[in-house]
């Protein structure tokens, strides 16, 4: 699986089930009538959890000079929550969900359908709400570490 290029995401949630964020690299297009995302989250995780309470996701699409979120938003500091945001700056989009500034794609989504697979969840969400920045190079990652592609 090392071997499959992803694009690297930070999928941030808020709401009555508490503000998270967390890296992923398992996300996509699913459809564009109606326009849709997919994110695929680990069911032992509170993010998780608090994406199905929420009913609501932002899907943020990381440039290339963004290894530092990619990291902190994937574990790799013991840093709490809150001080994981405060090192950037982020605006809330239609569904109260956090989306970085810098980020090369915002893609705020409602959930409509959640399905179990293996460990994780396969969450779909309709998009309610979507910035872009002008483009660039995002991050990728592919065998254990980060790439550059212009977008």
């Amino acid at each position: 699986m090392s071997r499959i290029a992803a694009a690297v995401h930070v999928v941030t949630t808020d709401g009555p089930g508490g503000r998270f964020g967390a890296t992923v690299s398992a996300a996509c297009s699913v459809s564009d009538d109606p326009p849709s995302m997919l994110i695929c989250l680990n069911r032992q995780t509170r993010m998780h959890d608090a994406v199905l309470h929420n009913r609501s996701f932002c899907l943020n699409t990381l440039s290339d000079d963004h290894e530092e979120i990619s990291d902190s938003f994937g574990g790799r500091d013991n840093l709490e929550m809150a001080e994981k945001f405060a090192r950037h700056n982020w605006t809330n989009l239609a569904t109260g969900c956090p989306a970085l500034d810098t980020a090369r794609l915002s893609v705020d989504c409602e959930v409509f359908s959640v399905t179990e697979m293996g460990t994780h969840s396969i969450i779909v969400g309709t998009v309610a709400d979507l910035r872009m920045t002008d483009p660039g190079k995002s991050l990728l990652y592919v065998r254990r570490g980060y790439k550059s592609l212009d977008t």
